[in-house]
């Protein structure tokens, strides 16, 4: 999945790692936003960002923070930031995307011989 974010069209991919699903997750419950940033960071597939979660020490609402704070700076508006960090949370919780539903259109079980 793609989204355009300023000037950027970033690929969102699912990380590879469950644990960091999870530090979002624990991220999103402490506050919303800075862990809404975090999945968009943890989804990040495009030129890589400087902020990361091992030099957040390991948490993700500082991560969400510093990620926020780095695409303000490259001039990124706000809504931008929040509508890509959106669809990387679907993403994150294997909540349904654009891709998959595309996919499951017009898909039916094979007719069985009862």
């Amino acid at each position: 999945m793609e989204v355009k974010i300023g000037q950027f069209t970033v690929k969102l991919v699912k990380p590879a790692s469950f644990m960091v699903a999870r530090d979002v997750g624990l991220a999103m419950q402490k506050n919303a936003l800075r862990g809404l940033v975090a999945a968009l960071a943890a989804c990040w597939g495009g030129k890589p960002l400087r902020s990361t979660l091992a030099a957040s020490n390991y948490d993700a609402c500082a991560w969400g923070g510093a990620v926020f704070d780095e695409l303000m700076a490259l001039g990124i508006p706000e809504e931008q930031i929040y509508e890509a960090a959106g669809e990387a949370l679907r993403l994150l919780t294997g909540g349904p995307t654009e891709e998959g539903v595309s996919r499951a259109a017009g898909f039916s079980e094979a007719p069985t011989g009862a």
